[in-house]
């Protein structure tokens, strides 16, 4: 009886030590395939960016090359724009320029 109520003891504090070593490797685990979506995720979002710029550039470049402006009528046009498009409009024609 002695023995029996000892090995029951033994047993839960096996059980114990073993759910906390099995919880330990599904929280490596864990973390590691977090760590890789993450990764995957930024990966895919940088290239999403790109993707983007890349069709704006291509959309605005289609639509000046088939618009038949007069010179005032570009000027106005071009005043039009945010600050923020002037600027990028004027780095793409910097990067022409070399």
């Amino acid at each position: 009886m002695k023995e029996t109520l000892e090995n029951v003891m033994l047993m839960g504090l096996g059980a114990m030590v073993m759910t906390s070593e099995k919880a330990n490797e599904l929280k490596e685990e864990l973390l590691k395939k977090g760590e890789e979506a993450y990764a995957h995720g930024q990966a895919l979002n940088e290239e999403l960016k790109h993707n983007i710029a890349d069709k704006i550039k291509e959309n605005v470049t289609v639509t000046v090359e088939k618009a038949d402006l007069t010179k005032e009528e570009l000027i106005c046009k071009i005043n039009e724009l945010s600050e923020e498009d002037k600027k990028e409009i004027l780095n793409l024609l910097k990067k022409d320029k070399k």
